[in-house]
């Protein structure tokens, strides 16, 4: 990785800034905690100092703008190959943390004043949780300074084909000049933006979302009616949960005497707030396989299935 330096210009003379160290353990951590867009603006922290199944502590969990969770582990006193022998070990724990494992870290580790990971994510990128397919990947990133060739080496031989492993490393250099002013210059073995692209693993596997198959196959009509099973079984009135398909658009359902349109994981969060319904995690975008059924009593799950 190629040294960073940096000048300041001072009446048309430029002044080289000096490189100092920097003391990751009292200052880099705090920085990224409190502002985690100095690594990137597409993501939000969940919890710091997380502790595994198997003990050991995550230094930062976050989550990035397409539901993927990122192992963020400080170099400290570690050497690099130690360092990334441990987030692939983080890695093995993180990879199948459910929707409801995820609401514990954020409670448990984290200082949002959110408690759900559904609300932290809409509140951070601004975007619905509509397909959001919350861990369905994951990605790690080693933070330290003057990474050294041999590290390169291990995450380019990783992170290529045909391993694809989601590793990448950011190089922080700490500069003051003479007046005591200081600055932080950030650099990235693979591009920044691997961090928040999908990732190539995920887009193998991606299939198109249940609702799009179910129109492809006509098992979704318009002027179909749809009902929030979750409502019925806690004795709400069919006629008060009903919403018709009115097109074939994300945003197709539409509720009597209301104008709105909207996608059904939209609605089934409307109609958890608005009944106040419990135990229905309305925020988990798979869970209109189950929670919205037919006039024949039939979810999409088992439409998709016939």
């Amino acid at each position: 990785m190629q040294e960073i330096k940096l000048w300041n210009i001072q009446d048309d003379n430029v002044v080289q800034i000096k490189k100092e160290h920097l003391d990751y353990e009292s200052r880099l951590e705090k920085w990224l905690i409190e502002d985690i867009s100095i690594l990137s603006s597409n993501l939000a922290v969940i919890g710091t100092q997380v502790v595994t199944s198997f003990g050991k502590k995550i230094d930062i969990l976050a989550i990035n703008s397409i539901g993927e969770l990122i192992i963020l582990e400080l170099k400290r006193d570690k050497t690099y190959r130690e360092v990334i022998a441990q987030t692939l070990d983080y890695a093995t724990w993180i990879k199948d943390l459910s929707y409801e494992d995820l609401n514990n870290i954020l409670n448990k580790y984290g200082k949002s004043e959110y408690k759900d990971i559904g609300d932290l994510f809409t509140a951070s990128f601004n975007k619905e949780v509509d397909d959001i397919d919350f861990n369905s990947d994951h990605k790690m990133l080693i933070v330290g300074s003057e990474i050294d060739d041999s590290t390169i080496r291990i995450i380019d031989y990783l992170s290529n084909e045909p391993y694809s492993v989601n590793i990448n490393a950011v190089n922080f250099n700490y500069l003051k000049d003479d007046n005591g002013q200081e600055y932080l210059a950030q650099s990235f073995i693979k591009p920044e933006v691997n961090i928040t692209e999908e990732s190539r693993s995920k887009k193998r596997k991606r299939a198109k979302s249940i609702i799009a198959s179910l129109f492809e196959q006509d098992k979704l009509q318009v002027g179909q009616k749809v009902y929030l099973k979750p409502a019925i079984d806690q004795g709400h009135r069919k006629d008060n949960v009903c919403a018709e398909i009115v097109s074939k658009n994300q945003n197709c359902l539409k509720r009597k005497d209301k104008e709105e349109l909207y996608s059904f994981s939209k609605l089934r969060r409307i109609l958890t707030d608005e009944l106040e319904l419990e135990d229905v995690k309305k925020f988990w975008g798979f869970g209109v396989r189950y929670d919205w059924i037919t006039e024949s009593g039939k979810n999409l799950s088992d439409l998709l299935e016939e």
